[in-house]
């Protein structure tokens, strides 16, 4: 064999720097093979990324391309910050999927936060042009440090939903907390 040698590793024996370069770019490989195997493919409209139908999966049981396209993309539940004023408003969508409900922290060191009543001083605006008022804000007196739900409804006045499958944007403004005119959260999907 040459230059080479054969090691064997034995109970208790140490692997050199080498072997442990080579086990780390191994395990990265496998983990790499892995994570791109699970994550899948992009969806294309073309007619030729439409898989055909096997044995496992005939062609009846492939969505079909209206019913995907009806699908409809989550908003995010990461929460925002603004900062100004020395106030700092942090919210969070809890579940866009059960409605346009809100948690809001109000933090700050220097205003008295208990003025603030966010059911009048909150808007909820959409891309669709429809704005709503909040229908409840529970958050308990808390002088410097203020949190609670910010609430609106699911539907506008006239019964239209105020958050449909075409809503693209959601804002929700916040109006003159400590001089600031508006901070403003957007979502979009």
């Amino acid at each position: 064999m040459g230059s080479l040698q054969r090691h064997r590793c034995r109970r208790g024996q140490r692997l050199g720097p080498r072997a442990l370069v080579g086990l780390a770019a191994l395990l990265t490989l496998a983990l790499a093979a892995c994570s791109s195997a699970a994550t899948p493919a992009p969806e294309s409209e073309s007619p030729a990324a439409v898989e055909p139908p096997t044995r496992d999966r005939p062609l009846s049981a492939r969505p079909s391309p209206a019913a995907s396209a009806d699908a409809v993309a989550p908003f995010s539940t990461a929460t925002q910050t603004r900062e100004a004023q020395q106030v700092t408003v942090a919210v969070t969508w809890t579940n866009p999927g059960a409605g346009p409900v809100f948690a809001v922290v109000l933090d700050t060191h220097s205003v008295d936060l208990d003025r603030y009543d966010l059911r009048q001083l909150a808007r909820l605006r959409t891309d669709q042009g429809l704005e709503a008022l909040p229908s409840g804000w529970d958050a308990p007196q808390g002088g410097h440090h203020r949190s609670g739900t910010l609430a609106f409804p699911t539907t506008t006045a006239e019964g239209r939903p105020l958050i449909g499958p075409d809503t693209r944007t959601v804002e929700l403004v916040i109006r003159d907390v400590a001089g600031v005119p508006e901070r403003v959260f957007q979502w979009t999907r």
